[in-house]
């Protein structure tokens, strides 16, 4: 399997900067920038290569707003002006969510504003940042194509599904069954619903809702459940966000849909003791904590996206960031019999996947 992300996970960047969003900009798309701003203003603009602004994010310290606007074959229209989410000097973390009608904008884990389409969003072939910024790391997520799967091509890329938390919507991402469900080769894994009792996520609607209804806010350290599968070989991507000022979250697979069943595997990271604590729990009790530091090149901190990949094997779990390995962990519990991940504590989750 291939990782791609349009224009990739790029880290410590100069600016000005510029990046191409490959492939096009369609329905889901999700671009993540993070830095700290360091003068009056800064934009990002999602750009075509003959001068078309489809969408103009200019934070200004100096006017007290961030504006949004767009220039078709350059020519500015008229300005709209909300409330800035930013504070100079303080680091940021942005999403911008491409929809069939609008651009979704959220920062810090919050949802900001939104921008309806002015012009047909897929002339958009650039992220471009510029002015009084320092640049961490932008990184694009492909949308999604049919009933909501990533785009298919010579390797599949894993995209991030249309769900962020941020914007209030169902961050799990759970194919249709596998009578109709696109060939993919090995196939993405099915996710059947939660049982009607479950009300962690409501109904399952494609989207973000409807477009006229308002984003809720997020409800970070709320636990949720997501159903999901597992067996030898399979294999779980989590992506979202640490919080500023977190203290710790956990990843949980449970042997049901409710918070107080059985645990095949407690995956839990500390950052006020900088540990990684792994566990299990049957019929109610917890086993032996396993205990591990922080590996050095673990680029899990507050404030920072993360990007995990469970992946079950016959004897045990291995956690992979990155593509680094940072934790294992032996089975305790068969994994067949696991029902769903459980996310809680200090974590914004932008997407789940199986395969």
């Amino acid at each position: 399997m291939h990782f791609s992300y349009g224009g990739g996970m790029n880290y410590g960047l100069p600016v000005p900067y510029t990046t191409q969003i490959t492939p096009s900009l369609s329905n889901g798309t999700q671009i993540h920038i993070s830095g700290t701003p360091t003068g009056s203003r800064f934009e990002i603009n999602l750009r075509s290569y003959q001068n078309d602004i489809v969408l103009h994010v200019n934070p200004r310290f100096d006017d007290g707003a961030i504006i949004l606007n767009s220039a078709p074959q350059g020519n500015w229209g008229s300005e709209e002006r909300h409330a800035l989410p930013f504070h100079r000097g303080a680091r940021f973390t942005m999403v911008i969510l491409a929809t069939d009608r609008s651009f979704k904008i959220a920062a810090n884990n919050g949802h900001v504003c939104e921008f309806y389409h002015r012009s047909p969003m897929h002339l958009a072939q650039q992220v471009e940042i510029k002015g009084d910024v320092t640049l961490e790391s932008v990184q694009v997520y492909p949308g999604t194509g049919p009933m909501g799967f990533p785009p298919m091509g010579g390797d599949m890329a894993f995209a991030p599904p249309s769900f962020p938390s941020a914007f209030g919507g169902n961050p799990g991402f759970c194919p249709p069954p596998p009578s109709s469900q696109p060939a993919f080769g090995g196939g993405m894994g099915y996710c059947p619903p939660p049982p009607s009792s479950q009300s962690t996520f409501g109904g399952f609607t494609p989207g973000f809702g409807s477009p006229s209804a308002p984003p809720s806010m997020p409800n970070a350290g709320v636990p949720s459940i997501q159903s999901c599968r597992i067996n030898t070989g399979s294999r779980i991507f989590v992506q979202g966000f640490i919080p500023v000022g977190a203290n710790r979250f956990e990843l949980n697979l449970l042997q049901g849909y409710s918070d107080g069943d059985d645990i095949a595997f407690h995956f839990n990271p500390r950052f006020d003791t900088r540990t990684i604590v792994k566990n299990h729990r049957r019929n109610g009790q917890w086993g032996q904590e396993e205990n591990q530091p922080f590996p050095h090149h673990m680029p899990l901190a507050p404030g920072a996206p993360i990007h995990l990949q469970i992946s079950c094997q016959m004897d045990k779990y291995t956690i992979f960031m990155n593509n680094h390995l940072i934790a294992e962990f032996y089975h305790k519990i068969p994994p067949g019999s696991v029902m769903a991940l459980q996310y809680k504590g200090d974590i914004t989750i932008t997407s789940v996947g199986q395969m």
